[in-house]
């Protein structure tokens, strides 16, 4: 599979002296005092068994490892893993936790994916390539994986070489900068069931021009669809609806047995809710809601995706020019496109329903027929013109008389027509407060605007582009007798372009709801669901309520780095191990997000969100490093490092790193580091401007779940999170052929920024309720009462994050969300390594790989206020800032080689976690559902065997040669565990893909 530690020999040649690298050298020619004559001629062919690698700016010796440990995937490992889904590949790593491959809408989604090494953030691992900052940590998008040669993960604190971002390690990917020939290559999956399918086709072209080399690689994928309803067994088993729909619920106001006004009022579903089909999979299924437990919910299971479809392009391109024997030229160039196209329900809840108008009676389409307390049919006096006739309204119907209060005024005898009495009225509807509604249901239920889909869903149309430039110089110092140097330039932007699709028209909706319903009824816009097609929106006002507005934002950076490395000179002194090696440098950094909010934002024109204004951001680092190693003894090492940051924007540190490396015998080497690491809040965590999206609530207090909107704003007092690791481990060689590799690693992590979630909120806000009230839920009275509730809204100790509906207290109408240093973690892992190799003569070789992490301690503390919790064996999903942390991960890999035929096999291994989500267990009350209780229960083991054939070498009639893999992923069809959870898996851990078929067919020309 792939090793600890490989060895790749960079070739560094001594340069002659000129203009550029004397003056680039001024920096360090205090170190050139005492220092001896240049090394015979000889010396620059022993440099060829020197090495730079990821973790250390020190050429070293063959002979000894890093101190820090280091794993090391090959281009033959990528291939192994039997996919070009650079998230799979990150997934099954097993010292990273929480990285998914499936969309649940909450939590995991098949567009993003990045490291998260030891389960401690996105942030806190840092991503290179080819030793370089990127704009975007997204590996989906980042760079063609036919380019890359290797990936260097350091799983150790590395920050006091590499900066901010380095807490948990850091993911160097090593592209090729040398290549001779050309390769076609040709990759094809889909599952066992015919639902999924996915394609990518990748080049890769290199060629040498005497002094110059030049590589270019390219890929383009044509990522697959796989839908709920193409798994309904699993999507049934969790959240498929919501209590904001369309129909909807409103707070009609109720009335006494005489029909007048109460000034009270009820929530209450339309009284077209709930024409039910069964079948809650098939398309456009309940297009009127379904009706349950006093609410109508939107049926949504047929409206998402486990896996959205997603194109993604990439480019790569690299230039080494060795312009003379004394300095090299490098140009490098990534490119990549990412477009995705999702689906979506019909619309979200959250909307700014409080600042709309009071939805009027008269309103085409209101379903909502004045009575009485006992049931019978109110009617009130007539409006008339000057002339004394019945006003009518567009579509011929009488309207009601309203008097100077604006209430509707009843007839004489209010409770009989005037058809039938001269004293009775003219049918009327209540006028009606919003309540949990979207101003768009599901196909048939009303008119859909024509930028939905054909099966009545919100398409989902995200474009996202990143480019990275890179320019650098190799040079050796003039002067200084075994110092060379780097420098080099980058520039690196993220550009979203997302088109959005839940950002309706506000203006729209309450041009809609003002119209006039006798001249221009036509404009009107009918909230409700239309039974009646005669009361159906027109596609104009349909459209005009659901513009597609485009957002623009760019994430830039560029850095500047300068590095010198080398060997001290001593004089007459020496270490006993040889000469002490050195690296000084400094990197200027650059950071700018530019953001270009859609349209309808800018002018606070969202139904759903706040006002966004055009917000361009920037800020600088400057940063010292320094490293030195120290040669002991033969085989003794010991470095250290240390770096300075300083963030215009006020944050910074200094932190340090110290290594060992003892090799007592041929067989086995010793190892530790102790460092500090630091990750700097975010250009858009400190000065972002209140973003608004969509969350998932659960509310403890009322029966109230679904989607609900969450803001979150930029805190400026946001400080670095700060961690000190130390790691511990062993090489051990006992025979021929058999390599152990062990490491025991810990990292306490302080400050650590987090974003609490809603369900974080709102769940906190309830203990401390219970605690104020002594409310303990039982079985027949689950929730406290509306007056209980709303005396801990009026209450200064409840949680003003939490927003409720001024008019119906038991519907979460927004959480307000915000970042903090609050969050600290300790952490403790082992991992293991072991790798075999034994050729069996005739029968050609074997070979076996074993990966696993056991993790020992996971505790973290979400605030002060919050107590230590123990994350080990637990899925978290209370907790945002913790994923699903299995206490074992393990790969096992076996393979046989025998000319041109590979066989290989691995199992994966997946401990189980304690199952502690909402498994929102309502479910079981609508049809078709397929809710089984997990509570108190687990998500279970998940074990899959991967296994894939190769025949290699195949003769094209003297073109080149042809490898052709076929093989699969979970070959034994290993179906997800079904839980009451949203899209009924635990994505972090399980697939809802079962079996994948795979076929790889590569040409070298």
């Amino acid at each position: 599979m792939f090793e600890h530690y490989r060895v790749y020999p960079t070739y560094r040649p001594h340069h002659k002296s000129n203009t550029l690298c004397t003056a680039i050298s001024l920096a360090i020619l205090a170190l050139s005092a005492g220092s001896t004559q240049a090394q015979p001629a000889q010396a620059a062919q022993s440099e060829v068994e020197e090495v730079i690698v990821t973790g250390s700016y020190i050429r070293r010796s063959e002979g000894l490892n890093a101190a820090s440990p280091i794993t090391q995937l090959t281009a033959e490992d990528l291939e192994a893993e039997g996919t070009v889904n650079m998230a799979q590949i990150v997934q099954n790593l097993t010292f990273n936790i929480g990285t998914g491959v499936s969309n649940s809408i909450q939590g995991t989604t098949n567009q993003i994916a990045a490291f998260n090494l030891r389960g401690l953030g996105t942030s806190a691992t840092l991503e290179l390539i080819d030793g370089k900052r990127v704009p975007t940590d997204n590996v989906q998008r980042m760079m063609p994986t036919i380019a890359i040669q290797r990936m260097d993960i350091v799983t150790d604190g590395a920050a006091a070489l590499y900066g901010s971002d380095a807490v948990a390690g850091v993911v160097n990917m090593v592209p090729y900068t040398s290549y001779d020939g050309f390769k076609l290559e040709y990759y094809e999956e889909g599952d066992s069931e015919g639902d999924f399918r996915e394609i990518q086709t990748s080049f890769i072209a290199g060629k040498s021009f005497n002094d110059v080399d030049i590589v270019v690689a390219g890929s383009y994928r044509d990522g697959g669809q796989l839908r709920w309803n193409e798994r309904p067994d699993l999507a049934r088993a969790g959240l498929t609806h919501n209590s904001g729909a369309n129909p909807a619920n409103w707070n009609v106001p109720r009335r006494d047995a005489s029909g007048q006004l109460t000034g009270a009022s009820a929530s209450l579903p339309e009284p077209s809710c709930g024409s039910v089909v069964d079948d809650q999979m098939s398309t456009g299924n309940n297009p009127f809601g379904v009706l349950a437990l006093g609410r109508c919910w939107l049926s949504f299971g047929d409206t998402r995706d486990f896996i959205e479809a997603m194109d993604v392009g990439s480019l790569y391109g690299n230039l080494n020019w060795d312009v003379s024997s004394d300095l090299t030229l490098s140009a490098q160039l990534l490119w990549s496109r990412q477009i995705v196209r999702g689906r979506e329900n019909a619309g979200n809840p959250g909307a700014r329903v409080a600042e709309l108008p009071i939805v009027r009676g008269e309103l085409p389409g209101n379903p909502f027929r004045a009575m009485t307390s006992t049931g019978q049919e109110l009617f009130a006096e007539p409006a008339r013109d000057g002339a004394g006739n019945i006003v009518l309204d567009g579509l011929g119907r009488p309207l009601p008389l309203r008097g100077s209060d604006g209430q509707v005024v009843l007839a004489a005898n209010q409770l009989a027509p005037m058809g039938t009495d001269p004293l009775g009225g003219v049918p009327f509807y209540e006028d009606v407060i919003f309540g949990a509604w979207l101003p768009f249901g599901k196909l048939g239920g009303n008119t859909l605007p024509s930028s939905f889909g054909s099966d009545g869903t919100n398409r989902e149309d995200d474009d996202q582009r990143a480019l990275r430039m890179a320019f650098t110089a190799d040079f050796t110092v003039p002067y200084i007798s075994g110092w060379e140097g780097t420098a080099f330039y980058v520039y690196g932007s993220d550009n979203n372009q997302d088109l959005m699709n839940q950002n309706f028209s506000f203006s729209a909706v309450e041009q809609g709801l003002s119209c006039d319903v006798v001249n221009q009824v036509e404009s009107c816009f009918n909230p409700f669901g239309a039974v009646d097609p005669d009361l159906r929106n027109s596609q104009e006002v349909a459209n005009s309520v659901a513009p597609r507005n485009r957002r623009d934002d760019f994430n830039r950076i560029q850095t500047l780095d300068v590095i010198f490395n080398g060997t001290i000179p001593t004089g007459r002194f020496s270490l006993p191990g040889g000469e002490i090696g050195a690296a000084i440098g400094y990197q200027r950094r650059d950071e700018e997000i530019d953001d270009d909010p859609a349209l309808s934002n800018q002018l606070n024109d969202q139904l759903i969100g706040s006002r966004l204004l055009p917000q361009k951001e920037d800020r600088f680092v400057n940063a010292w490093f320094a490293e030195i190693l120290l040669p002991i003894l033969d085989n003794l090492e010991f470095s250290a490092a240390v770096r300075d940051e300083d963030f215009s924007t006020g944050q910074g540190d200094t932190v340090n790193k110290f290594g060992i490396v003892y090799r007592p015998t041929d067989w086995l080497q010793l190892r530790a580091t102790v460092g500090e690491a630091f990750v700097a809040p975010t250009l858009t965590q400190i000065t972002r401007q209140e973003t608004c999206g969509l969350s998932n609530v659960n509310d403890p207090f009322t029966p109230f779940s679904g989607f609900v909107t969450s803001c979150i704003g930029g805190n400026p007092d946001l400080q670095s999170e700060t961690s000190d690791s130390t790691s511990i481990g062993f090489d051990l060689t006992l025979i021929d052929g058999l390599t152990i590799t062990a490491n025991w690693s810990k990292t306490e992590f302080d400050d650590r920024i987090v974003s609490t979630t809603t369900e974080d909120i709102i769940r906190s806000d309830f203990r401390k309720f219970q605690e104020y009230s002594g409310f303990v839920p039982t079985a027949t009275n689950p929730f406290p009462s509306v007056a209980l509730l709303q005396q801990w809204v009026n209450n200064p100790l409840s949680d003003r994050r939490v927003i409720r509906s001024p008019t119906d207290i038991t519907t979460v109408a927004r959480i307000n969300q915000s970042d903090s240093n609050a969050s600290s973690m300790d952490v403790e892992a082992f991992d293991l390594q072991i790798g075999y190799t034994r050729d069996i003569g005739r029968f050609g070789s074997i070979r076996a790989n074993l990966t696993g992490t056991f993790v020992d301690v996971y505790d973290f503390r979400l605030s002060e206020f919050d107590p230590e919790r123990d994350a080990v064996g637990k899925q978290n999903n209370p907790f945002g800032a913790v994923p699903a942390i299995p206490e074992i991960m393990a790969n096992l890999r076996l393979g046989w080689s025998l000319g041109r035929h590979t066989v290989n096999a691995t199992v994966r291994y997946v401990d189980e976690v304690d199952f502690d989500a909402n498994e929102f267990s309502f479910q079981r009350f609508f049809p078709d559902n397929n809710f089984r209780s997990n509570a108190n229960g687990e998500i279970s083991a998940w074990t899959q065997l991967d296994m894939f054939y190769t025949y290699q070498g195949l003769n094209l009639a003297g073109l080149g040669e042809l490898t052709f893999t076929l093989g699969s992923r979970n070959l034994t069809d290993r179906q997800a565990q079904k839980t009451g959870q949203t899209s009924g898996l635990e994505a972090q851990l399980q697939s809802s893909l079962g079996r994948v078929i795979y076929a790889r067919a590569s040409f070298d020309f």
